[in-house]
């Protein structure tokens, strides 16, 4: 895990420096080399504002301005295909697109639309299926990081004992992660069962309810998985309220989630590199803006483990700062 993640590290370490003098708006860079435009699944959440750090900080090292939109939520899938075709239409020198579940069926249409104008895509955090226009995909191995999920809550348990999931939707991100941990405690751990799957839509409100009724139904859980942040804080909110001794361990950092983790009523999470996602999408976009396509359609951003013992190391400061 440390090797993989070095070369992201590395990335954030040389530009760090200019990610925090980025601009407050939606562009950053600005240059006389062209721009960028980024629609992502949100446009505030605190992962989607280390995407748009990372990605400023490579427009000011590239040369190029970057704009960053998304809608309000990770559930206005209309709103995010007109904000695809509004970039389209304005023809800039590549786009980056992350889709949420509601934008699946309907962006393979507009990449038709990209490439018509000559302009090259890279879809990044989500893949996109339906479509092979986009030069390549940058996102966390999802379904590794459920697994990888899975197998710590198998170490952190013994293994034995029922178990519960709160994803943040049925398809794209939360399906691959949900699907992961499932499969490996399947394969993996027959003293343990997973006996309950909620969707909390990645709604805070949404998944503290799921987290209710799962815990009022099965109250002797020994492990608790959440998906994202929303879930994973409404999982552990829930089960410290109900003073229960029960293992939580989910996927993405917040603030609040860092506190929790801090506070011991998170396990550990597995944290992805946000930044690094930003900043290789636009790189690899002005590359190809110049003619240089991938060498890998599928480029994986790598993620680390992290606890309350280990949120303080240098290693997971890097990641999480």
């Amino acid at each position: 895990m440390k090797k993989l993640i070095a070369g992201a590290l590395g990335a954030l370490l040389a530009v760090g420096m200019t990610a925090c003098g980025s601009d407050s708006g939606n562009g950053g860079g600005t240059t006389d080399g062209g721009r960028v435009a980024l629609i992502a699944k949100a446009n505030s959440a605190e992962y989607w504002m280390k995407v748009k750090e990372g990605a400023e900080a490579a427009g000011k090292e590239l040369g190029v301005e970057v704009t960053f939109n998304g809608p309000d939520t990770e559930s206005e899938g209309d709103k995010q295909l007109n904000q695809l075709q509004t970039a389209i239409n304005d023809k800039p020198l590549g786009i980056g697109f992350a889709p949420q579940d509601g934008a699946q069926d309907g962006a393979p249409r507009l990449m038709d639309d990209a490439q018509a104008a000559g302009i090259p895509v890279v879809v990044f955090d989500t893949p996109l299926a339906g479509s092979d226009v986009p030069l390549a995909t940058v996102a966390s191995d999802n379904e590794g990081m459920g697994a990888q999920a899975a197998e710590k809550l198998v170490e952190l348990t013994g293994g034995e004992g029922k178990v519960a999931i709160i994803a943040h939707g049925e398809v794209g991100t939360a399906a691959a992660r949900r699907d992961g941990f499932r499969d490996y405690i399947e394969q993996n751990a027959p003293g343990m069962e997973v006996v309950d799957v909620q969707n909390g839509e990645s709604d805070p409100a949404k998944s503290r309810d799921k987290a209710q009724g799962i815990l009022q139904a099965h109250p002797d859980l020994v492990g608790f998985f959440g998906t994202d942040d929303d879930s994973t804080i409404a999982i552990a909110d829930e089960v410290d309220a109900k003073g229960l001794h029960i293992k939580v361990v989910g996927i993405d950092s917040s603030p609040d989630v860092l506190t929790l983790l801090t506070e011991g009523k998170i396990a550990g999470v597995i944290v992805q590199n946000p930044f690094n996602m930003g900043y290789q999408t636009v790189e690899l976009l002005v590359n190809a803006s110049k003619g240089e396509e991938p060498t890998e359609k599928n480029i994986v951003s790598e993620s680390i483990w992290v606890t309350p013992d280990n949120i303080d190391s240098e290693e997971v400061q890097q990641v999480i700062g």
